[in-house]
């Protein structure tokens, strides 16, 4: 038996993930990690069951019934968290906890030596050096769970990258395709929520609205597979159908294709190995469907963002946490309702460049420099 850890086993890739494992017999849940969803959690363990399970929000902590589940230990604070990962690791760990608001735990298993599959792109936007620095220094073995990093993944396994003249993600460009920001820049949340292709939580369906998203995605494949920005880019694919192309220096170009859904990386990611269960539900049949496939370059108007993307990948330094902080920011009075879709952009533009850019060399550092960052924005 092979314990499997998952944090954010309430989200859209933890219940993928759980969908898979129930009919999976050679996994122990081992460690469940959620923020804060009581309700969703206990519909969970009334299948799955546990060793331990944490609540980042403490009064979901205190909501949570632990007398109805006695074989499930709830754990109180984080510290016991990182002392259980540290003297009882899982063989697998499955991060897909979105923004960067548990950083230390994914710094924690990226020094596990042991499988994670990672979905938490946000950790390598903030602390993408540092974090492959342990990753190669234990041989913790990363499997990324982006469908685009997935395929890309798959496409590099056996190519020299001096073969390679171009790595490209694709972007369904989200609920606002083909639109100016001048014409969605007053959409409301819920137009902005309502992606076309993927069933996601809030916070990155509306960073996949924005694009921000995809330029998350581009520092993270820098980061997997030491790819320069020159080398990496972004086209968009309205129909999610073509989740990356590689273009080789012979002119040639490489597709990887599959219907949306995150159960081709996930179940690869369990198993070593491509299942022919997936097929069932997910194969493409081209003799059968009449298909289009339409691509479209990034937009002009969004062009800053790739700038930002490419201050971050070229001088590193703090850079990719302060867009991430930025934009986690912006987000968050969106969804409140606080400032207009439009406004997120205003946001990153004009406070990316004031804030002091610096190198981290720590996670304490990291930490220091998160709120620092934070107490900047209650000023706001």
């Amino acid at each position: 038996m092979r314990k499997i850890s998952i944090f954010g086993f309430t989200g859209s890739i933890g219940t993928q993930a759980l969908e898979l494992l129930d009919v999976a017999s050679e996994f122990e849940p081992h460690i469940f990690v959620c923020n804060k969803s009581v309700d969703r959690a206990e519909k969970v363990l009334d299948k799955f069951q546990p060793k331990y399970i944490f609540f980042e929000d403490k009064d979901a902590s205190n909501l949570f019934n632990s007398k109805k589940y006695p074989n499930v230990e709830l754990i109180r604070n984080k510290q016991t968290l990182v002392d259980i990962i540290e003297t009882d690791p899982s063989d697998i760990f499955l991060s897909a906890i979105s923004s960067y608001e548990m950083m230390d735990i994914t710094y924690l298993i990226a020094k596990s030596g042991k499988k994670v599959l990672l979905a938490n792109k946000e950790s390598l936007v903030v602390f993408g050096n540092n974090l492959m620095k342990e990753i190669d220094k234990h041989k913790t073995e990363i499997i990324p769970i982006d469908s685009e990093h997935y395929s890309i993944y798959h496409s590099l396994k056996n190519t020299s990258l001096d073969e390679i003249k171009k790595v490209f993600l694709m972007a369904s460009g989200g609920p606002f395709f083909g639109s100016s920001i001048s014409e969605i820049k007053n959409k409301s949340v819920e137009e902005a929520l309502n992606h076309p292709n993927w069933e996601m939580g809030n916070k990155i369906t509306i960073d996949s609205a924005t694009l921000v998203n995809k330029c998350f995605e581009v520092i993270e494949a820098h980061h997997l597979f030491k790819i320069e920005f020159e080398k990496l880019g972004i086209l968009i694919q309205p129909q999610s159908l073509i989740h990356s192309l590689v273009e080789f220096i012979d002119g040639s170009i490489e597709a990887q294709i599959s219907v949306p859904s995150m159960s081709f990386p996930i179940s690869y990611g369990l198993f070593n190995e491509r299942s022919q269960k997936l097929a069932q539900d997910f194969s493409f049949d081209f003799s059968k469907t009449t298909t289009s496939f339409s691509i479209a370059p990034f937009p002009e108007d969004r062009k800053f963002l790739l700038e930002i993307t490419r201050d971050i990948i070229e001088n590193k330094q703090n850079r990719g946490l302060i867009f991430a902080s930025i934009n986690d920011f912006a987000v968050k009075k969106f969804l409140k309702k606080e400032i207009s879709f439009g406004d997120i952009y205003n946001l990153i533009q004009n406070f990316y460049e004031s804030f002091e850019k610096k190198e981290i060399t720590s996670f304490d550092e990291l930490k220091i420099n998160i709120e620092e960052i934070k107490e900047s924005f209650k000023k706001e």
